[in-house]
């Protein structure tokens, strides 16, 4: 790692959160990731540049789940700001995310991502190890 840490997220970065992910063109708002800060079963990690700004988030979400018979987690964000993409930060959150979840001993680790970046994401986190699964994701609203 060059020119940045990853530390765990405090209720004060909120606010530069909601601007990563506005990056990407979400709209989020701050009392939601205070809330994800405080969750016993989230766990938001956080990129900073030297002077403690932050650069990157993933965010791990994990319960027990019947049919895995154990504790399943979800990668629900990663996202680097564009000027810090291509220089480890991704792939340093990401490992950071699967060493808590091998912690945590759970039995299946997935991400989803939107189908618009489906290309870009799957070359690398296919490139991290991760494979891809036989399922389909359904919504409702």
């Amino acid at each position: 790692m060059s020119g940045f840490k990853v530390r765990p997220a405090r209720l004060g970065d909120a606010t530069p959160i909601v601007a990563l992910m506005a990056e990407l063109g979400f709209t989020g708002d701050a009392a939601t990731v205070t809330w994800i800060v405080r969750h016993p079963e989230m766990e938001l990690l956080v990129a900073a540049d030297a002077l403690d700004k932050a650069i990157g988030i993933v965010c791990l979400a994990h319960r027990p789940q019947i049919r895995m018979g154990g504790r399943v987690a979800t990668i629900e964000e990663l996202v680097v700001t564009k000027v810090w993409r291509r220089k480890g930060v991704g792939r340093e959150l990401l490992k950071r995310a699967v060493e808590r979840a091998r912690v945590l001993g759970v039995k299946r680790l997935e991400v989803q991502t939107l189908s618009a970046t489906a290309l870009e994401a799957a070359a690398f986190f296919l490139a991290c190890g991760f494979g891809t699964a036989d399922t389909a994701v359904f919504r409702l609203g």
